[in-house]
């Protein structure tokens, strides 16, 4: 039996998954908790999968957002309705394994953890015809009970915890699990257990970095980095999490030494740009024996790294718009 915990499963235009996530919240043996789902704004039919668990889950409620919107915004105005001892966020692109949840429970109330997640197995699927493309079988590698400062925005958390912390931060397009975990972990102990946490699905979508460079979405990072410059481990966490960006830090550190040295040691320019190209092929290379999006891996690696820069230096969406939250049920 679970008990307690208020479910915050937020969703866009996730009709394909979000009915595999609440068929295994439905199934599961629940005792004083709560489901609260959040839609936002979604254009296909989310909402309406939404409303048809209405009395086939217990103390339900269907929140809709609308306006200025990302992650961070529907998880703060699931937030508002939650009222049991602990919160459990959730993916609505995510199938639960029941499980997890008592074990993680277990593990706040005996190993003086404040936060728990764990396993999650990623499943990538076409759009036209939901075919599984491939699989990652845990993202997080937890192999073994470990103190952890990042992972996935699926995790149960203390609500005691979340008042200390407070909402989610409204800037974040990206990376607000990030930042929400992190500045938690200013106050709790944040615990990865190696239990199966549910699976993830996930349209394979080879534009996505593309969108994400338009609209700025780097600058995040850039913004986390700068929240934690105090913090050496968890830099290092962060940059080990996305290697990537650090490739692209080295070679634009090693572009810059070798325009410092062509101006004071006169050695020949031509020499900085075969290193540069030399590590840049050698990386795309490596990725395309990997069967990695080439040209996606050029756009994160070094395109995105100016953007991180700024980030560290300057806020987005600064003056965020407002959003409207209607309880629809």
């Amino acid at each position: 039996m679970i008990n307690s915990v208020s479910f915050i499963v937020i969703a866009r235009n996730e009709s394909f998954a979000i009915e595999k996530c609440l068929d295994s919240i439905a199934s599961m043996a629940l005792e004083d908790c709560e489901v609260i789902c959040v839609d936002s704004d979604s254009t296909d039919n989310t909402l309406d999968v939404m409303k048809s668990y209405i009395g086939k889950i217990q103390n339900y409620r269907i929140i809709q957002c609308s306006g200025y919107l990302n992650s961070a915004v529907a998880r703060n105005a699931g937030l508002k309705y939650a009222t049991k001892e602990y919160i459990y966020f959730v993916d609505g692109d995510t199938q639960l394994e029941s499980k997890f949840i008592p074990k993680a429970i277990r593990t706040l109330l005996t190993d003086n953890a404040d936060i728990v997640t764990g396993q999650l197995m990623d499943i990538y699927y076409s759009q036209d015809d939901h075919k599984e493309i491939h699989r990652v079988a845990d993202r997080h590698h937890i192999n073994e009970a470990k103190q952890i400062y990042l992972s996935s925005g699926i995790f149960i958390i203390r609500t005691s915890l979340v008042k200390k912390v407070g909402i989610f931060d409204r800037r974040f397009h990206r990376h607000q699990d990030m930042d929400y975990l992190l500045r938690s972990c200013r106050y709790g102990f944040f615990l990865g257990i190696p239990v199966p946490m549910g699976i993830k699905y996930t349209i394979e979508d080879n534009t996505r970095p593309w969108g994400f460079l338009k609209k700025r979405f780097p600058m995040c990072f850039g913004m986390l980095i700068r929240k934690n410059l105090k913090r050496p481990k968890v830099i290092v966490s962060l940059l080990r999490q996305n290697s990537g960006y650090l490739a692209g830090f080295v070679v634009y550190g090693l572009f810059l030494v070798g325009i410092l040295a062509t101006g004071f040691l006169s050695l020949p320019f031509l020499y900085t740009v075969l290193a540069v190209s030399f590590m840049v092929i050698s990386d795309l290379f490596w990725g395309a024996i990997r069967k990695k999006n080439v040209l996606n891996r050029f756009l994160e690696h070094y395109l995105y790294v100016p953007l991180i820069v700024a980030g560290i230096f300057f806020d987005v969406n600064r003056n965020c718009p407002n959003t409207k939250v209607e309880r629809i049920y």
